[in-house]
């Protein structure tokens, strides 16, 4: 199971890296905010679930209370995406300033799944290397 959350945790990555290109390309489309950033929403929609059933599978995994907090870190993370959006007033000072920490939290999701991740990797090395031998003691 421990593989299969580490298969999962890539996949987010892909997702989070089609985000930012889905928000760079949101920011020049045409017509309103909405038409625009359609497929930026549906896709942060896509890794609310991904991020929310990553954290069933890190538990499964028994991999550890840390790699499960490390999974429920992202999903709240990726919760407060949609609260930024919508505490951010648009065409105001304030709606900017929080709207901007839309992209340093976005920069934390990615940080802390990478985290995650290699967290993952580490513990799935650890349970399949041998057990180095005792030394024998005369």
């Amino acid at each position: 199971m421990l593989r299969f959350f580490r298969v999962w945790t890539i996949l987010l990555h892909v997702l989070i890296g089609v985000q930012f290109f889905l928000a760079g390309f949101g920011a020049r489309g045409s017509g309103s905010p909405d038409e625009a950033y359609a497929l930026h929403i549906m896709n942060g929609r896509v890794i609310a679930v991904v991020a929310l059933l990553a954290v069933l599978f890190a538990a499964l995994a028994r991999s550890g209370g840390k790699l499960v907090g490390m999974s429920a870190g992202v999903f709240g993370l990726v919760v407060l995406q949609s609260v930024i959006v919508l505490v951010s007033v648009q065409g105001t000072l304030p709606g900017q300033i929080i709207f901007g920490l839309h992209v340093i939290n976005a920069l934390m999701i990615m940080g802390l799944a990478e985290a995650a991740g290699r967290l993952a990797k580490q513990r799935l090395a650890e349970r399949t290397s041998p057990a180095t031998p005792e030394p024998a003691v005369a």
